[in-house]
């Protein structure tokens, strides 16, 4: 198997325009998801934090997140639920796709507007429904090692909570949703499959819309407006640049203009998925050498190799901990210094949670969605990505989205089609690429019509 660049056709701009929405099935199979992995780990009830960055555990079940406030939902293992919501967001109590009591808590609200002292979330939960005959989960957005009785969420919430729930009642339930073993959120059916591929779609238009526009001479903020797409908001901060990056300790596009050599960066998430490239803006392999020598032998294509090996051994069964030992000694983490998973979940949030790390037992399931997501750094290189996303579906899950949503269907059949004719990458039948530009990688950003392919002559 060799790695080469050479013309190919470039995948097309998809302009994916239906938004496929939660549907109420899918929301009453949600619902039974959580209550089932509750009773199976002792839980009663769960308190769910949200803000605007951290809302993907209260969105399961509500729909939304409370915006620019803060927000709770106390989920029941009858299925009852209160929404705590601040002044600008109570009426969305109303919406929520799990029928919520409500509480207004201004507590939750911005700064100096009509806001009660801090006795009124103690009152709050004195109120609120909490069924304390088994554990009371709090969920937050992560998972830390031990954490079974710390909880990242803020305090004045955490000590309220403990004046009317037992502390040896009381734990981290955060697993509950994202464990990439066991959690709710961890597997998706065909609908919210359809519903995340939107996001994925995007992004990767946009990425390519963003690279087919790339000329020396413009600015970051033009390649940004191409990043940025159809209204929706990017779950990660938009990357568009040229050149060296975070001067000023700056993270957003500026005026600054591209010219021959570059570093380029671009980078666009959307709910369902992200897609990032990083190279140079050169017109060829001889330019390329002039701006980082040896980049291409020593970065770009061992790189490639390590994104065929991911794709071609991510497989059902598989248990995450094994394709952890199998990837590290095909790409080295001593010669390519990556540091984080290869590759992690992705839903409403552009990290969920990873079955891929040392020592995971976590295996591959049917419905997973993967960031297909591994970083290296290696000293006098610039970066490389190729970030795309792929999910995993059995024979009755792509039977699902084949009947249910033909479309889309289309479109996976016409990707991988597009990945085998094109670039030489041939998938196993349960990999689904949700993204056009999976595995499309152009090493010279100046020349539209070069890409990596996979020679397995």
């Amino acid at each position: 198997m060799r790695i080469t660049a050479k013309k190919v056709q470039a995948p097309k701009v998809e302009n994916v325009t239906e938004v496929v929405q939660i549907s109420e099935a899918t929301m009453e199979q949600r619902r039974a998801r959580l209550i089932e992995v509750m009773k199976q780990e002792g839980f009663s009830s769960v308190i769910v934090y949200a803000d605007k960055e951290h809302g993907g555990n209260f969105e399961y079940l509500t729909g939304f997140i409370p915006r620019f406030e803060e927000g709770l939902q106390i989920f029941n293992i009858d299925g009852s639920s209160t929404l705590i919501l601040g002044n600008e967001n109570f009426n969305k109590v109303g919406y929520s796709r799990t029928k919520s009591a409500g509480i207004k808590c201004s507590l939750f609200s911005l700064p100096n507007q009509p806001i009660n002292d801090l006795s009124e979330m103690q009152a709050i939960m004195q109120k609120a429904t909490i069924d304390t005959s088994g554990k009371v989960g709090i969920v937050g957005w992560k998972v830390l090692p031990g954490m079974t009785k710390d909880y990242d969420m803020p305090a004045f919430i955490v000590r309220a909570i403990q004046t009317v729930v037992p502390e040896e009642k009381l734990f981290n339930g955060t697993y509950l949703y994202i464990d990439p073993s066991f959690g709710a959120r961890i597997v998706n059916n065909a609908n919210e499959m359809a519903h995340y591929e939107y996001g994925a779609s995007l992004a990767s238009d946009s990425v390519l819309n963003a690279m087919n526009a790339l000329e020396v001479g413009m600015t970051e903020q033009e390649a940004g407006n191409y990043l940025q797409a159809n209204g929706f908001y990017p779950n990660v901060v938009t990357i568009s640049t040229f050149g060296d990056r975070f001067i000023g300790a700056n993270l957003y596009p500026t005026a600054r203009k591209l010219a021959e050599g570059d570093k380029v960066a671009l980078t666009i998430s959307y709910r369902g998925g992200l897609s990032s490239r990083n190279s140079y803006a050169v017109k060829d392999r001889e330019q390329l050498e002039l701006a980082d020598s040896g980049y291409f032998e020593e970065v770009v294509l061992p790189y490639y190799r390590a994104y065929h090996f991911w794709l071609t051994n991510m497989k059902l069964g598989v248990v995450g901990g094994d394709f952890y030992r199998d990837f590290k000694a095909h790409y080295p983490q001593e010669t390519y210094g990556w540091e984080l998973n290869p590759g992690h979940l992705t839903a409403n949030e552009e990290w969920m949670s990873s079955p891929l790390y040392e020592g995971s037992m976590a295996t591959i399931q049917s419905g997973m969605i993967f960031q297909v997501d591994f970083i290296p750094i290696q000293k006098g290189h610039n970066g490389v990505s190729a970030e795309s996303t792929v999910a995993i579906a059995d024979e009755a899950l792509r039977t699902s989205i084949a009947k249910e949503y033909p479309a889309l269907w289309a479109r996976i059949v016409e990707r991988r089609a597009y990945m085998k004719n094109e670039l030489g990458i041939d998938l196993a039948e349960e990999l689904l690429p949700l993204a056009g530009t999976l595995a499309y990688y152009r090493p010279f950003l100046l020349d539209k019509e070069t890409a990596l392919v996979v020679d397995n002559g």
